[in-house]
């Protein structure tokens, strides 16, 4: 079958702010073309175009690690005790018997997990269906647990010893009392039960929705949850070099203030923000999508128009309330493919000098330039459709017909997804 790829490539300039932090609060940055530059990683991007995805579908897919909290909710809202329904929501995970995922301490799983927010009812579901297998296993699990914290309690009472590797096995010991006679509790369900327990938790684990089926997921040693995104995004980089710079701001006490007592800040400190111009580039893989919704060409429809939309128009908030950051790119371009997917950031590989103009005239120019370079190498047989929408006056013809609106060009894309898929 041939490939069919949707390409989105957009200048987007963004103001004074700090959309996607490291770990100190910084800007992100990457280097590229020898200079640093600003960077919105593609895990930010993801997030908040699939959340905006979601919402435009009305359906949504939770990561999280508090799969059995979740769980043990809907159990004790249907009549279960919150200890028992927490054991039971957590064997359910023992049960899927997947080697690496387990239990925390927190009385979660140990890796985040990418389910649709139905299978959490799915879940609850099963435990109900067993529960009286369930009850039992937990309540002797309970009861080990206890003995267990008894034992520990009265060893640590006849110990007059402070000493630190005394400690340590203590710490060891309560650890161990939390997790294993849960494990050791199921352990003693009836294989032929287990092995039910086995098949209708996997099941769940298994289940996708549409957000899935666009990005993607992969649970370590069970290949049967796995799904290969139809999305890949990359980085967004600046066009440009640019450093961080840094904001002093001070912050007013307002009692003292008012009572006049004395001058200065109630509060002094630094924050870093960055300006600049972003090449940003995600490919939705048509092919790839259809076959993660089990050929269901409608639902991909719908799912390419709401990728096309929350993309490149995604709100990211990051520390909007001082920053506002709510503009709209200057171009979007998008071309339909029917070979591979095709990365124009080449063009800001010598970075965009400043100038009079900003940043954004000679980006444009700049990926106009390198498009038209493509398609001289390439060719153009493969493209099945390309076009662009612009806040810019001036013609950029490498990058197909320019149409008036967002909704005309993504009108136009879906009629050609459509050509190639009906």
């Amino acid at each position: 079958m041939t490939p069919l790829y949707v390409d989105v490539h957009i200048i987007h300039s963004a103001p004074y702010s700090n959309l996607n932090r490291d770990r100190q609060g910084s800007p992100k940055t990457a280097t590229y073309g020898g200079v640093p530059r600003p960077r919105l990683s593609s895990q930010h991007g993801r997030r908040h175009s699939r959340t905006h995805l979601e919402e435009a579908l009305g359906t949504r897919a939770m990561r999280t690690r508090g799969t059995p909290l979740a769980v043990a909710k809907r159990l004790t809202t249907s009549g279960w005790d919150e200890t028992t329904a927490l054991a039971a929501a957590q064997m359910l995970i023992l049960a899927a018997d997947v080697k690496g995922l387990g239990l925390s301490d927190a009385g979660g799983t140990n890796a985040l997990l990418f389910l649709p927010e139905t299978a959490f009812d799915s879940l609850a579901e099963i435990a109900d269906s067993q529960r009286d297998t369930l009850t039992k296993a937990a309540g002797a699990a309970a009861k080990a647990i206890a003995d267990a914290k008894s034992k520990a309690d009265t060893d640590k009472a006849k110990s007059n010893t402070d000493d630190t590797d005394a400690d340590a096995g203590e710490e060891e010991e309560e650890e161990a009392t939390e997790t294993g006679p849960l494990a050791a509790a199921y352990k003693k369900i009836p294989a032929a039960d287990r092995k039910k327990l086995q098949a209708a938790v996997l099941d769940v684990l298994r289940q996708r929705n549409a957000s899935i089926a666009a990005y993607g997921r992969m649970l370590a040693n069970e290949a049967g949850s796995t799904v290969p995104g139809a999305v890949q995004m990359a980085h967004s980089i600046a066009t440009h070099a640019g450093p961080s710079q840094i904001d002093f701001f001070s912050a007013v006490d307002d009692l003292i203030h008012d009572a006049g007592e004395e001058t200065g800040a109630g509060h002094m400190g630094d924050q870093r923000y960055t300006s600049a111009t972003f090449y940003r580039y995600a490919t939705l893989n048509i092919r790839e999508l259809v076959d993660n919704l089990d050929g269901d060409t409608d639902t991909a429809h719908q799912v390419t128009e709401a990728f096309l939309r929350a993309f490149p128009l995604a709100i990211m908030p990051a520390k909007a309330s001082g920053t506002a950051p709510h503009t709209i790119p200057h171009l979007i371009h998008i071309a339909v493919r029917t070979d591979r997917p095709v990365n124009l950031v080449g063009a800001f590989e010598t970075p965009i000098p400043a100038t009079a103009n900003g940043y954004v005239p000679a980006s444009l120019d700049a990926l106009d330039a390198h498009a038209a370079a493509h398609a001289r190498m390439l060719g153009t047989s493969r493209i099945a459709d390309h076009a662009h929408v612009t806040l810019s006056d001036t013609e950029f013809t490498a990058l197909g017909d320019r149409v008036d609106a967002v909704d005309d060009l993504i009108t136009r894309v879906l009629d050609t997804v459509t050509k190639h898929t009906s």
